[in-house]
């Protein structure tokens, strides 16, 4: 049942992908196609060709000079013109497969492919982890789904046409020596496939080992780690450990290299017996007068090409197919993943209308209970709402759904009057911003890091060819803004950096101001988790919105400068419709609302005094925060 499966993937891969890429590129693989086909007749036929040389010599050497020396040029003629055709089939043919066919596919095709069907996916798949690891092994496989297509295509056109051949001269000859094929290809596939099967057997084994190998490899060598092991004192240790796996992978690997080499030599053996075999066919058939004396010198050495091609063939498919074919299974989990439901048409949000929930409840895949459990609410227009409550209480998951990130599995979101489902997402998030705990650290620099959140008002941002270098020698790829007003963009940026806390013109962090580039790895400077954050929140003030999210952006920030932040974030959203998450209730007092949010569901709503006085869950919450604020400053002025 298992190897049906596998073959059934085999066809699926084959039907899916093909017909796709074809489609794309049909006059490239065409083209390869027909070069297959060629190449392969210009092996097949040099046995035929050979035989008329052999059989001119034998006749030259059987009757003499006289009229045979003409048949002799023409035999080498005809040999000289297929090794010579044969070598520039073999440039072209492999130009075509690593330069033009596997490049295009990769890059044209797939690859595009892949990052267009992974824009257009629910964001919901990208809290199920099954669904991130095929993303991430799909966008892998389109680097080696172009060998494993030219592959079939070479087994099909290429080494099919080859045999083809071969067999019907042999047929021409004596249909009893195409027993010399199964003769060889039994024992070729037999070693091929046993020692597949051992190798995957290997893998299997081995695969926990690697990881456990790994870790113990990255606890001596990568840089987030080492610190740690060096200060507890446990190099050694982890050393030893590595050192301990490492023999074990060996002996594993070692095991399987003494049974394949055991296994290969016995299967050489039968394939000498084999050969044996086939020389006494072909000198029964001279014998008998089925062939001719060139025509037992050309199959004679034919043999070794026979065999090599077909070791070459279970070769290609061991190394380009069953090492691909796993990553291209996760690349088709990848193109058949259900897409957002959105509209392809633009309609209209209108925010002055607010944002409205309807009893929505939302479940993350593989989860016990919903994130969000039949919560309504509704937000007017320019109202600020404040989500607190512990971790897991559901908070994020309500403001991606309010958002339209999300789609809720039941119940209503309404932005602005319209379903998120109604519209696209060029529409839906045209007036909305947002900064989320999990920012992205841009290694553009410091203005850059800010307008790329509206990049599109006034301009476009292009990514330049080619390198450019910076003062040290170091390479980096520059992404320049081009807008109609410079200056304003420029005044802008700065304008938020500032209300974000960022000292640009300070030069000992930003050397060359809002034109340093952020980022070590690309010759530019790192700043501190609290300097990113507040970037990340000038950034999100800079795009141009009617409607903002704060998800708990501000952890590495003290609460103090929490609190300033917020206080600005809150002067410069007046008017605006605002959510702010935040676990530290303090900073929670500028909002008009605040909503308790516990097990998935909104347990209280109410200004501060009105929740404080209600001696409910945020009354706990708020005692506790207070109770250790007033801890740390009495340890602090010890």
């Amino acid at each position: 049942m298992k190897e049906k499966k596998k073959s059934l993937s085999l066809i699926k891969v084959i039907r899916r992908i093909v017909p796709m890429v074809f489609k794309k590129m049909p006059v490239l693989w065409s083209v390869y196609i027909l070069l297959g086909i060629i190449h392969g007749a210009s092996w097949g036929i040099v046995a035929p060709v050979n035989q008329i040389l052999y059989d001119a010599l034998a006749d030259l050497a059987l009757i003499g000079v006289d009229g045979n020396m003409r048949y002799v040029f023409i035999g080498a003629f005809y040999v000289a013109l297929v090794v010579v055709s044969q070598q520039i089939l073999n440039g072209v043919h492999n130009y075509f497969a690593s330069d033009v066919i596997n490049r295009k596919t990769d890059g044209a095709v797939l690859r595009m492919s892949a990052l267009r069907k992974v824009g257009r996916l629910n964001a919901k798949a990208f809290e199920d982890k099954e669904a991130l690891d095929d993303m991430h092994k799909a966008i892998e496989a389109c680097g080696g789904t172009p060998y494993l297509l030219t592959t079939f295509s070479d087994i099909i056109f290429f080494y099919g046409t080859y045999y083809i051949v071969m067999s019907a001269y042999l047929w021409s000859m004596r249909p009893l020596l195409l027993l010399a094929l199964a003769l060889i290809f039994v024992p070729v596939a037999l070693s091929q496939i046993i020692e597949a099967k051992l190798w995957d057997k290997l893998e299997k084994e081995s695969a926990p080992i690697r990881r456990r190998f790994d870790h113990y490899e990255g606890a001596l060598i990568a840089r987030d780690k080492i610190k740690e092991t060096r200060l507890f004192g446990v190099f050694h240790f982890f050393r030893r450990l590595y050192m301990d796996t490492l023999t074990l992978l060996q002996q594993k690997e070692w095991g399987v290299h003494k049974k394949i080499t055991v296994i290969t030599l016995t299967l050489n053996g039968i394939k000498a017996l084999g050969w044996v075999g086939i020389m006494a066919l072909l000198f029964i058939s001279l014998m008998d007068g089925y062939i001719t004396v060139g025509a037992f010198a050309a199959v004679f050495a034919s043999v070794g090409m026979l065999f090599g091609m077909l070791e070459e063939i279970f070769n290609r498919i061991k190394w380009n197919v069953s090492g691909t074919l796993g990553k291209t299974h996760n690349l088709m989990n990848v193109l058949e993943m259900p897409e957002a439901n959105l509209s392809p048409n633009g309609v209209q949000v209108d925010l002055n209308k607010g944002i409205e929930a309807t009893d929505i409840s939302f479940s993350y895949p593989k989860a016990d209970k919903p994130a969000v459990d039949g919560v309504s609410l509704r937000i007017r227009p320019g109202e600020t709402v404040a989500l607190v409550g512990e971790n897991g209480s559901g908070k994020t998951t309500l403001v991606k759904l309010l958002m339209g990130l999300y789609k809720a599995e039941s119940g209503q979101v309404l932005v602005g009057g319209c379903d998120p489902t109604a519209t696209n997402e060029s529409a839906l998030f045209s007036q909305t911003s947002a900064v989320f705990q999990g920012y992205m650290q841009y290694i553009f620099t410091l203005a850059e890091n800010v307008f790329i959140s509206d990049y599109d008002k006034g301009g476009e941002m292009t990514q330049e060819t080619g390198s450019q270098y910076d003062e040290e020698g170091v390479a980096r790829q520059i992404v320049t803004g081009k807008y109609k007003d410079a200056d304003e963009v420029e005044k802008n940026v700065r304008e938020k950096l500032t209300a974000a806390g960022v000292d640009y013109t300070d030069t000992a962090t930003f050397p060359k101001g809002i034109d340093t580039v952020l980022g070590r790895d690309f010759g530019g400077v790192e700043i501190s988790g609290g300097q990113w954050q507040r970037v990340a929140m000038a950034r999100g003030m800079y795009r141009e919105h009617r409607f903002i999210v704060l998800d708990e952006p501000t952890a590495a920030i003290d609460p103090l400068e929490e609190t300033r932040l917020y206080k600005q974030f809150a002067a410069s959203s007046f008017g605006k419709t605002s959510i702010l998450v935040t676990h530290r209730l303090g900073s929670a007092r500028i909002a008009d609302r605040i909503l308790v949010m516990d097990g998935g569901r909104i347990t209280e709503s109410g200004t501060h005094d009105e929740l404080y006085a209600a001696g409910g869950k945020y009354t706990e919450m708020w005692d506790a925060q207070a109770e250790r604020y007033v801890n740390e400053r009495n340890s602090q002025s010890k």
